[in-house]
């Protein structure tokens, strides 16, 4: 069974402890050692999630503590997983934060295949048992809340309807091919088309000119053509992987139904924005088949008018500390979350906060009304377009500026956490990953800035 942590310490592991005593780490990560060691129910929390999703036989595996660290390491010096065991390797200060010690460091998959064990569900737990231990603390009394939304892009290319439908061409025709390779009784015979997709994909894209328009048109009624093709051809070969016996036809069939779901989409699509001049509404297109959970998001924001990922909701108090993080499908309203936002701050803080504030997007009567109601003393919300007398004297007053000001601060924390914290944009693949990734930076942050407030 897999173990929680490590107890018993080899000899070699008490050279490193003296290294260690030579060589001073850096405060941040002496900071996070320290608030993890003074929480144990985190090294619970995980420790429970990973012997949950592994079988009782084989392998021990790597200990939920080392899994958790390296984890946080991870993501505090923006490690990728083949990077993160190359500096484990050579690093006397990271293997003993990683509480690796003088072991051998697990192979890179070992260690992502492990990190992505742990659920979102688990780091939010983590987050609220360090939202409570700030508290228990002084750090953060919930006096004071401020909000504010920002957008964390997905790992895709920018969307184009031809970079789309080769994909499509590209990723059925290789699946198609892997599963004759795979399975030898399996006879099926079909055209590799992925040269003329790509050919007529370059040339849509590099069309220039007065007549580039009608060029495109041209290219693109060639390209719906080929990938209308290939999907007929997948879509038989389909029907022939869930009449096959073999072993591993079974994984081959559900792979290619997946993609031949997402081509559906996505030639559809191109044939009503293209050939059909339609406006397609964004609930019902995909800006890519490998992460087709990706919303269409727009803002209003002048340098970035269209953004492809996920909102989310950050949350603080005037320690800087994170106290609420939420992920969001589509994109809803700023003003609908601020019920919500109260209601966790008084589960988390037994009572409402005495001033909130944001920005204009969270702006509604009916908002302010039910913030009052629900005990907020003073609410800062900005009203947006026309404002009446009443109002704009409202505004000019000395609180409501000061906690203007106030939220202000939380522009800087959500950049801290893009700059320093990898927000702005997730490398995991999944919808559920990518609430484990926003969750997973949330809880370094806060690690690293309890650390700092202790």
């Amino acid at each position: 069974m897999r173990k929680k942590r490590v107890a018993q310490a080899s000899l070699f592991d008490q050279a490193v402890h003296q290294l260690i005593s030579l060589i001073q780490p850096e405060k941040a990560l002496k900071d996070i050692d320290k608030v993890l060691d003074a929480n144990p129910d985190i090294l619970q929390c995980v420790h429970d999630d990973l012997v949950a999703q592994k079988t009782n036989t084989g392998s021990r595996g790597i200990s939920a503590e080392r899994v958790l660290r390296c984890a946080i390491l991870k993501q505090y010096k923006k490690y990728p997983y083949r990077e993160l065991t190359k500096r484990l390797n050579d690093g006397i200060v990271l293997r003993w934060f990683s509480r690796f010690y003088s072991e051998k460091i697990p192979h890179y998959t070992t260690l992502q295949k492990a990190i992505k064990h742990i659920r979102f569900e688990t780091w939010d737990k983590i987050n609220d048992i360090l939202v409570r231990f700030s508290k228990f603390k002084n750090l953060e009394t919930g006096h004071a809340l401020r909000v504010d939304t920002t957008v964390t892009e997905c790992n895709i290319a920018y969307p184009v309807d031809a970079r789309l439908l080769n994909d499509s061409i590209r990723v059925l025709t290789r699946l198609m091919e892997r599963s004759l390779d795979t399975i030898p009784e399996l006879e099926f015979g079909f055209s590799n088309r992925t040269r003329r997709a790509k050919k007529r994909c370059y040339q849509i894209v590099m069309a220039k000119g007065r007549n580039a328009k009608r060029q495109r048109k041209k290219c693109y009624k060639d390209l719906i053509k080929v990938a209308n093709e290939v999907f007929h051809t997948a879509s038989v070969f389909c029907e022939t992987l869930s009449k096959c016996s073999a072993f591993e036809a079974q994984y081959h069939y559900e792979q290619l139904d997946h993609y031949l779901t997402l081509a559906a989409v996505a030639i559809d699509q191109c044939e009503r924005r293209v050939l059909q001049d339609e406006k397609v509404p964004a609930s019902e297109k995909i800006v890519s088949i490998f992460e087709e959970h990706t919303d269409i998001i727009k803002r209003g924001k002048s340098h970035c008018p269209t953004e492809f990922g996920h909102k989310v909701l950050i949350a603080s108090g005037k320690s800087g500390i994170i106290t609420q993080c939420r992920c969001f499908r589509g994109n809803p309203s700023d003003g609908d979350m601020v019920p919500n936002i109260l209601g966790n701050h008084k589960k988390q803080y037994g009572k409402s906060p005495w001033a909130f504030a944001g920005d204009r997007r969270f702006f509604s009567a009916d908002n302010e009304k039910a913030a009052y109601a629900s005990g907020v003393k003073r609410v800062s919300i900005c009203k947006p377009g026309y404002r009446s007398k009443d109002r704009q004297k409202i505004e000019k007053q000395r609180w409501f500026r000061r906690l203007q000001r106030y939220r202000a601060g939380i522009e800087g924390l959500i950049s801290g956490l893009m700059r320093a914290y990898g927000l702005d944009r997730c490398s995991w693949k999944g919808w559920e990953a990518f609430q484990s990734y926003i969750s997973l930076s949330v809880v370094t942050f806060n690690l690293q800035k309890i650390g700092s407030l202790l």
